[in-house]
């Protein structure tokens, strides 16, 4: 006779409820890596962005300096002052140096700082130099340092450096001259040395 034995099965739904856990358990933490993925991937971004911008400023300070020259640290001071000879100057930045305004854009360094020869100044003359060192000539074609007015000189071309308003009376002879660096004044020197100065000849005639 036939035992009746009942022999155990297996238990599929165990092993399905441990692959369902690991599955759920791997989910999760695929899930937590790309988020963390995405977030390191933001951040990467954001550092990005502000590293260009700040490049990007530098760059442009860079740029900016290279053409309009750096800033200078110190405000920025009033360049006219009375020269030695008693005539309109400019300042150098020690604040005590009056160089005068011819002495300015001549390939000489006066200023301690070589400011009288920079490009600040003399970049595009007579327009760069400060106003009230420069002098326009009637003709409106050529200009003259201010301390170069009455100095017995044909500066400008024209003669209006030497007949300004501001010019004292001739301190010589005056005629009308036969030397373009003249300008119808010759000193007192120059009379009666077998040398033509007047178109006249009074230079030689009559002037004592």
């Amino acid at each position: 006779m036939a035992s009746n034995r009942v022999y155990p099965q297996r238990q599929d739904y165990d092993t399905f409820s441990v692959s369902t856990d690991w599955d759920s358990r791997r989910s999760v933490t695929f899930d937590q890596e790309r988020d963390c993925i995405c977030c390191f991937r933001r951040r990467c971004f954001c550092i990005t962005g502000v590293v260009l911008l700040a490049l990007g400023a530098i760059s442009a300070f860079i740029t900016l300096g290279v053409i309009y020259g750096i800033p200078q640290n110190q405000v920025d001071i009033t360049r006219e002052c009375k020269a030695p000879a008693g005539q309109t100057g400019f300042l150098c930045d020690d604040r005590s140096t009056c160089i005068v305004a011819s002495a300015l854009c001549d390939g000489k360094v006066d200023c301690g700082n070589g400011e009288d020869e920079s490009r600040r100044y003399c970049g595009n003359l007579p327009n760069s130099l400060p106003e009230g060192l420069v002098f326009k000539c009637a003709s409106k074609r050529s200009w003259t340092y201010i301390d170069k007015l009455c100095d017995n000189r044909n500066d400008c071309g024209d003669c209006s450096d030497e007949t300004a308003l501001r010019c004292p009376p001739c301190p010589g002879w005056r005629c009308n001259t036969v030397f373009f660096a003249d300008c119808d004044c010759i000193p007192k020197t120059r009379c009666n040395d077998n040398i033509q100065d007047c178109i006249d000849w009074s230079d030689e005639t009559i002037c004592q």
